[in-house]
C-alpha cells in the first residue's frame, strides 16, 4: 500500500485525490484525531516507529514521504 493509499483510507476519500501536496488544508477530515489515526496507520503498514518530532512534521503527504524515506523506507 503506498502513502496515497493510507491516507485516502484514512479518511476516506479517493486515493486518486491525494497529492503530495495534500494536507490539513486540502482534506477536510485532517484534524487532530485524525492526524493520530494517520501516524498509526503509517507506522503499521510501513512497520515504523516514529518519533513525535517526525510524527509533529507529517503536515502534507510530501513531507510523509520525506520522513519515511529517513526511516529507511523504500516508496
Amino acid at each position: 500500500m503506498s502513502v496515497e493509499e493510507v491516507v485516502a483510507k484514512v479518511f476516506s476519500v479517493d486515493p486518486s485525490e491525494i497529492t503530495d501536496q495534500s494536507s490539513k488544508e486540502t482534506i477536510a477530515e485532517w484534524d487532530s484525531m485524525g492526524h493520530l489515526s494517520l501516524i498509526t496507520s503509517l507506522e503499521d503498514q510501513f512497520k515504523v516507529s516514529l518519533a513525535i518530532a517526525d510524527a509533529m512534521e507529517m503536515t502534507n503527504v510530501g513531507q510523509i514521504k520525506m520522513v519515511l524515506k529517513n526511516y529507511g523506507v523504500s516508496l
